[in-house]
């Protein structure tokens, strides 16, 4: 199994960011950091969606790839 800590951590695991987002989030509001749930929501909701944006722009073939028969051969 791979590191999810070698090389970049958000294009290997953009779960793992989103995760530690949410941990933090929660710290802070355990210790007293006054937030409405409205603004819990939006802070998950941002970040959900630069991650989402991200993830895509990572996972994207640059180019496509050609179709092969089931034998495994070019077509």
């Amino acid at each position: 199994m791979a590191n999810p800590f070698q090389g970049n951590v958000l294009r290997n695991e953009p779960v793992l960011i989103v995760g530690l987002v949410e941990v933090v989030l929660g710290m802070f509001l355990a210790f007293g950091v006054d937030l409405t749930n409205e603004q819990v929501g939006s802070i998950m909701a941002l970040t959900s969606i630069i991650l989402a944006i991200l993830v895509r722009m990572f996972v994207t073939p640059v180019a496509p790839v050609p179709p092969t028969h089931p034998t495994g051969d070019p077509l």
